[in-house]
């Protein structure tokens, strides 16, 4: 096929992916002149009328869903004996092929995925499409970072990573390793069975593993059936306690206690950031667990009620009883524990053996790290020196070295784009630099760190074309006035202080950072300082502080007076990080103020306007 134009318009180029009913190919295409991913039907299966049907079938489902999460599909047709379907070409590697590559991933970028790898599911499922076979070899992470759900609506043959299990009445069909429970039993998968397997990749973009393995496809899919998945907390440190209860809660056997939406895990996921100690997610009860646990509290009552008595005795008897037990310990059990060694810096095999020495099991993690070279411990989980029993489990981290990024050439960007390359690059260090120059404003002129791969301990500095104003005065304007001429003359608002003073009136500004007239150059930061009285006075304005957990988030603030409605304050859609939001009322007094976050309430607190 190498070579060959399948409607005289795609010219195949290479092979990019192997499966068991087709063969995807990059190609170029002479119309749109735009590389394109072409899936053609194996020779051997065209007249094979279930494979056709199935082929079809994936055209049809993927005609269905359009979604910047989802390898969308350009075209279909058949070319001879060809029969082929166009998609758009991702040029990057597939979530397996990183997670090999790093070995695991960390925490607020597995989130920040997942995220994406949701919104594309529930796309589908609302167009009532069931993808089936959510895996990573079937996610897409493109040079920029972007995730592609591709392979909508098609159930695969047997290949290395896909299986079929037979019981003779029922058949379950999708890779052994990420199918749900119902599907290991040869149940019909639905949208659940779909949010299952975003579990298990979850799961395994942040442990390196499966929480599923085994010998034959048929032992794994007992495990899914029969087995409770491990904490990821056993196996890496750095995995929030809240993170763990979204994935256990996705895993659930019971797909009634199951999340029902990808909406419902995706919200839950983003409280992770926010929440990390857990505790919000809540499992939906049955009727009959419902009176179970009515039940169990009335006979709970009678139970107190006859302890009442007794209790001032019994509390006396314990006190004595643990004493004993106390003092025993101290004699005897104090024998049974060791001190932790420090096993910080040491490779592997050294570690191991110090911590078997001392009497103590070792358990085996990796992560990056900037202190530690590459093969060295850089963490332990129980500091050294304290003092444990016997057999106690030690993690340890082993450095994976430097974490790194791949750094696109950013001259001749605008700023805007040149900061969202680096965001999606994860840059940890990164600053702007205004310099004058001929050249249009806004314009990345150099970059301190080429194309290519670095670590992300190195500081990166990109320098921007600025252009040179003159300063207005902002003195007698009202804080709104001088925030708003400071912005529309392409400077930034910085520190807003204030300051008695008898010869102004209260609420205007008294001084500035950067002189009237004076040359500053766009995206400087200017402070002022505003004048106040010593009586009260009204305030109509408050500042409330927004922390926005990823980019593109809906922040939501309703209003309430201390005599009135609730209603919209504020309303706009936020990137990363923390943002002062601005906050009127007509009326004095105390108000409620609730903040709700791509429709979740995060916050609930309480301001005074006097």
């Amino acid at each position: 096929m190498i070579g060959h134009v399948i409607s005289n318009r795609y010219v195949v180029e290479a092979v990019v992916g192997t499966g068991g009913m087709a063969i995807v190919y990059r190609a170029y295409d002479k119309i749109s002149k735009n590389r394109v991913a072409i899936k053609v039907l194996r020779p051997e299966f065209e007249s094979d009328e279930e494979f056709v049907r199935r082929f079809s079938r994936e055209a049809e489902a993927a005609s269905k869903v359009s979604h910047e999460n989802i390898v969308n599909l350009l075209d279909v047709g058949v070319d001879g004996n060809h029969r082929y379907i166009v998609m758009e070409y991702v040029d990057g590697q597939t979530l397996k092929e990183m997670i090999r590559e790093r070995g695991r991933i960390e925490p607020d970028l597995a989130i920040r995925m997942t995220i994406r790898i949701l919104a594309a599911v529930d796309q589908a499922h609302r167009n009532g499409i069931v993808h089936r076979d959510i895996k990573p070899q079937n996610i897409l992470v493109d040079r920029q970072g972007r995730v592609k759900v591709a392979d909508f609506g098609i159930a695969r043959l047997k290949t290395s990573q896909t299986t079929r299990i037979d019981d003779g009445s029922a058949s379950a069909l999708g890779s052994v390793h990420y199918f749900s429970p119902e599907q290991a039993q040869g149940e019909i998968a639905d949208e659940k069975s779909d949010l299952y397997s975003v579990g298990i990749v979850l799961y395994e973009m942040l442990t390196g593993q499966v929480p599923f393995d085994g010998e034959t496809a048929v032992s794994v899919a007992l495990k899914h059936v029969q087995e409770e998945p491990k904490s990821m907390r056993l196996f890496q440190n750095g995995i929030s306690k809240a993170l763990d209860e979204v994935v256990m809660r996705a895993l659930c056997k019971d797909t009634t206690k199951r999340y029902q939406t990808a909406a419902e895990m995706a919200a839950d996921l983003r409280r992770t950031i926010t929440h990390p100690r857990g505790g919000f997610v809540k499992y939906p009860q049955s009727a009959e667990e419902i009176e179970a646990e009515k039940e169990e509290k009335r006979k709970a009552r009678q139970r107190a009620k006859k302890k009442a008595t007794g209790f001032a005795i019994a509390a006396v008897v314990i006190a004595l009883i643990a004493m004993l037990i106390w003092g025993g310990f101290n004699i005897l059990g104090a024998r049974d524990r060791v001190s932790v060694p420090n096993v910080l810096g040491s490779n592997v095999s050294e570690a191991q053996n110090q911590l078997e020495r001392a009497k103590l099991s070792v358990n085996i993690a990796s992560g990056y790290s900037e202190e530690y070279d590459r093969g060295l411990v850089s963490e332990q989980s129980i500091a050294a020196g304290e003092r444990v029993a016997q057999g106690s489990t030690i993690t340890v981290v082993v450095s994976m070295g430097s974490e790194w990024y791949y750094l696109d050439d950013l001259t001749g960007l605008s700023e805007q784009e040149a900061l969202q390359r680096i965001q999606v690059s994860e840059v940890a260090n990164a600053q702007v630099e205004y310099v004058t120059s001929d050249a249009a404003p806004d314009i990345v002129l150099s970059q301190s760190l080429g194309e290519g791969y670095h670590s992300k301990a190195e500081p990166l500095t990109i320098r921007v074309s600025g252009r040179t104003i003159e300063m207005p005065s902002l003195i007698g304007l009202t804080p709104e006035g001088a925030r708003r001429l400071i912005e529309s003359e392409g400077l930034i608002v910085g520190t807003i202080t204030e300051s008695y003073s008898a010869d102004a009136p209260g609420q205007t500004v008294i001084d500035q950072s950067v002189a009237p007239n004076a040359p500053v150059m766009v995206n400087t930061v200017v402070d002022f300082t505003v004048s106040t009285v010593m009586e009260k006075i009204y305030r109509p304005e408050r500042w409330l502080s927004v922390a926005v957990p990823l980019d593109g988030m809906k922040v939501e603030i309703t209003l309430t007076p201390p005599a009135g409605e609730e209603k919209t304050a504020y309303s706009e859609t936020l990137s990363r990080g923390t943002h002062m939001v601005e906050l009127t009322s007509e009326e004095a007094g105390l108000h409620q103020v609730k903040v709700y976050i791509d429709g979740v309430l995060m916050e609930t607190t309480d301001v005074m306007f006097d």
